[in-house]
């Protein structure tokens, strides 16, 4: 199964009544959801310790999902936020610690599931977002909730039939076209699958609790090429469709994949990727790059001595345990 989002942000997550939080649902704090909102919080100073929530009703079954996924943009680069879950407001066992960068720019965030209780993933029924006390003034946005377990290939194919399926009216995209499938249609079809030379090793740091942290293998690099051919009668009509998907992958070259926009380049095909395509045949061709998980996330305790190299300004620094 593939990722689903979870949570929009087309309605704000109601505030605790301190009065110290406020959030509403704004363009402005949209950052990648095509429905162009996303949670504006404005913080104020204080002792307490301000929180949002949102209650789902009925409870998300989470069960075969190993992330959460958001986006996050902080005005202060450290203001300790929380992300708290549970069956409900009075019991919140698990929680991570939002992490970011840079201020004032959007970073993502890959919560990892595989430390909630088995009966909390099938029936998660509340998140929280709050400071500890003392809770500091800031802005923050959050955005694009999703949730899904990392499969480059899936991911990224489902991303790319996503973009293409109806595009044109009344003409679907396939991978596997049916055999009995009438045109216009238009086909997609992998064409290369190549991992790219590997980066410097390491292992990421990722996913802070109250007790530690997580971490994992850097991703490799795999390559996708795609060829994607109109199928019609008329020429005319593989020509229409045709320019409508250039259109569209021109107005936005980026293709998101489990949340992360990835970009999606022209590519000028050698022989062995056209094979015996001839005129009138006009496939177009794509690559993109895509980040594959090699290995699984393992805890890494606090006060544990951690060699981090790398650019400090850096969202994936090497951490290597000691």
């Amino acid at each position: 199964m593939g990722s689903r989002v979870v949570d929009e942000f087309g309605s704000p997550w109601p505030a605790d009544d301190s009065g110290l939080w406020s959030a509403v649902s704004a363009p402005e704090a949209a950052c990648l959801g095509a429905d162009g909102r996303g949670m504006a919080i404005t913080a104020g100073a204080g002792d307490r310790s301000p929180y949002v929530q949102r209650i789902f009703s009925p409870a998300l079954d989470l069960d075969d999902c190993t992330e959460l996924r958001l986006w996050l943009r902080i005005s202060l680069v450290s203001p300790r936020l929380i992300l708290e879950a549970g069956a409900d407001p009075a019991d919140l066992p698990w929680q991570r610690r939002l992490c970011v960068e840079r201020p004032d720019s959007w970073e993502l965030q890959r919560l990892w599931l595989g430390d909630m209780p088995s009966g909390l993933r099938r029936g998660l029924g509340v998140l929280r977002l709050r400071c500890p006390a003392p809770a500091p003034a800031f802005g923050a946005a959050v955005d694009d909730l999703v949730a899904g377990t990392p499969e480059a290939l899936r991911d990224a194919g489902d991303a790319l039939l996503g973009r293409l399926d109806g595009l044109v009216p009344d003409v679907p995209a396939f991978f596997d076209v049916p055999p009995d499938q009438p045109p216009p249609y238009v086909s997609i079809g992998p064409c290369a699958v190549l991992p790219a030379p590997p980066q410097s090793g390491g292992d990421v740091v990722d996913n802070e609790t109250a007790h530690g942290a997580y971490v994992r293998p850097r991703p490799q690099q795999l390559r996708l090429d795609y060829r994607i051919e109109a199928f019609a009668a008329a020429h005319s009509d593989r020509a229409r469709i045709t320019e409508a998907i250039t259109a569209e992958l021109a107005r936005d070259p980026r293709l998101l994949v489990f949340d992360e926009p990835l970009a999606l380049c022209p590519l000028e095909p050698g022989p062995l990727s056209t094979g015996p395509y001839r005129p009138p045949a006009t496939p177009l061709y794509y690559r993109l790059l895509v980040p594959q998980e090699t290995g699984p996330r393992r805890p890494y305790a606090f006060g544990r001595p951690l060699l981090t190299t790398g650019r400090p300004d850096s969202p994936l620094r090497e951490g290597t345990p000691r």
